[in-house]
């Protein structure tokens, strides 16, 4: 299941061209809607975290966490750090579920810069704790370091990152040609022509604890070119459905899925096709907890 864990690294590799197309076509002006990154100072957001895993060889398998996300104020330089704490596992059958959040460094346009370096957060713990020699840990380390700098950038690029900036006509669908990566045997795939199709709704309501229909609903699908979900043999979809405030960019909700249909026998002899959906859901609160003048939200979990 590994090359199914993490769906959003192959959104935020190809989003460039989603955002440089947003606004072709005949919508000019006051017909668009621009999303724009505006997160106040000291931002605090608790976010619940799942994680549900469909194969039709292995079953369901869930993972849930949950913790408090704050953006603190910005430096000299207009940076701010993204800090993640009161993390709480719930359920965690993943190994890469119960890896550290690292603190992320977000410029004053709201790009990622990078993550602060692994000594200073919890991850040098997780690796102090190995029996291993010194040579090994340090290559652990780097190779620790770089996946969640990656893991890092893809969920800010997911919430933020490819957004801001960007112009659409409410309603209107973009269509993009791009790649998808299709799965071609068990641990093999290939890139293959595909279609990403963009849309923004407005006047969404936030959440259930923030009815307003002040937000928007941001829906991006990628298939390859010709097909859908009722296409014969190997097939992949990728979706992303986020909700969020387009004055400021504050999510409320984010959810991605990825769905493959694949060869095992790699085209060799008679087909068997397995599928696995993987779903990925981040729920936001906000108010939790903030500065002085911000009203708490209280919602049970």
């Amino acid at each position: 299941m590994a090359s199914f864990a993490r769906p959003w690294l192959v959104i935020a590799a190809l989003s460039s061209g989603v955002i440089g197309c947003a606004t072709v076509g005949g919508a000019r002006g006051k017909d668009l809607v621009t999303l724009r990154y505006a997160w106040p100072e000291q931002s605090t957001l608790r976010v619940m975290h799942t994680v549900d895993v469909r194969t039709d060889w292995s079953g369901r398998q869930t993972a849930q966490r949950r913790y408090v996300m704050r953006l603190g104020p910005m430096d000299a330089e207009g940076r701010r750090r993204l800090v993640f704490q009161d993390v709480e596992v719930i359920e965690a059958p993943f190994p890469a579920f119960v890896e550290p959040l690292a603190a992320s460094i977000i410029d004053a346009q709201g790009d990622f810069q990078g993550i602060e370096p692994l000594e200073d957060g919890p991850g040098q713990d997780l690796l102090d704790a190995l029996p291993v020699s010194p040579t090994k840990k340090a290559q652990m380390a780097k190779a620790l370091s770089n996946g969640l700098e990656r893991e890092a950038r893809n969920r800010w690029n997911e919430w933020v990152g490819s957004w801001h900036g960007s112009s659409f006509k409410p309603g209107r669908t973009e269509v993009v040609p791009t790649t998808l990566a299709v799965g071609t045997g068990r641990k093999k795939s290939e890139e293959v022509p595909a279609e990403e199709r963009v849309r923004l709704d407005v006047g969404v309501p936030c959440s259930e604890s923030v009815p307003e229909p002040r937000c928007v609903r941001l829906k991006l699908v990628r298939e390859p070119v010709g097909q859908s979900d009722e296409t014969q043999g190997r097939y992949a979809h990728l979706e992303l459905e986020l909700v969020t405030d387009p004055a400021t960019l504050l999510p409320y909700s984010s959810r991605v899925i990825r769905m493959d249909r694949v060869d095992w026998n790699g085209g060799r002899g008679e087909p068997d096709f397995h599928e696995s959906v993987h779903v990925e859901q981040h729920t936001f609160i906000h108010g939790v907890e903030g500065p002085p003048g911000h009203v708490a939200i209280r919602e049970p979990w």
